[in-house]
């Protein structure tokens, strides 16, 4: 799969960041070699079982090989998740030509959380959250489809004026 210009960016100034760190420490290694060269050397000893330990790039690897295994089975967490959660996504219908049909931002039985109000209308509250969501999501796909945003909440009027 090819990497997106966001990803491409990213990997660039990652690579450019890891070669300044490079150079910064190639040059700190000179650096200390200098000045250690100049002071008396330090006495030897030994630790124990350090025979034993691995190296450093047996390190590494072994770090990089826990990383890729981890990562490994995040992705699959992910996919298998992904499987399970696809039958309460929207569908996305593709046309002939492989746009994008536009889709429902919210489907019509779903229901629209909204503050309680102080008088119940006719048919009970069941029937007005109903007619609330379907309203909603009816407002919610116009909208999208004029490219206009929704409103959401009533004109202000400034204070101390009537609202006619």
């Amino acid at each position: 799969m090819p990497n997106t210009p966001a990803q491409e960016e990213f990997l660039a100034i990652t690579r450019k960041s890891q070669e300044a760190v490079i150079a910064a420490i190639k040059t700190w290694v000179e650096t200390v070699k200098t000045t250690t060269t100049k002071l008396p050397k330090l006495p030897s000893f030994s630790v124990p079982l350090a025979d034993r330990l691995p190296g450093p790039e047996e390190t590494v690897a072994s770090a990089y090989r826990l990383a890729e295994q981890v990562l490994a089975s995040q992705r699959k967490f992910a996919e298998d998740l992904l499987k399970m959660m696809t039958p309460l996504m929207p569908v996305r219908v593709e046309d002939a030509q492989g746009t994008p049909a536009p889709e429902s931002s919210a489907p019509e039985s779903a229901p629209e959380i909204s503050a309680p109000q102080s008088s119940a209308p006719a048919g009970g509250p069941a029937r007005s959250a109903k007619r609330t969501a379907g309203s909603a999501a009816k407002r919610t796909a116009g909208s999208a489809a004029k490219g206009t945003p929704r409103r959401t909440a009533a004109k202000s009027t400034p204070k101390g004026t009537a609202a006619s």
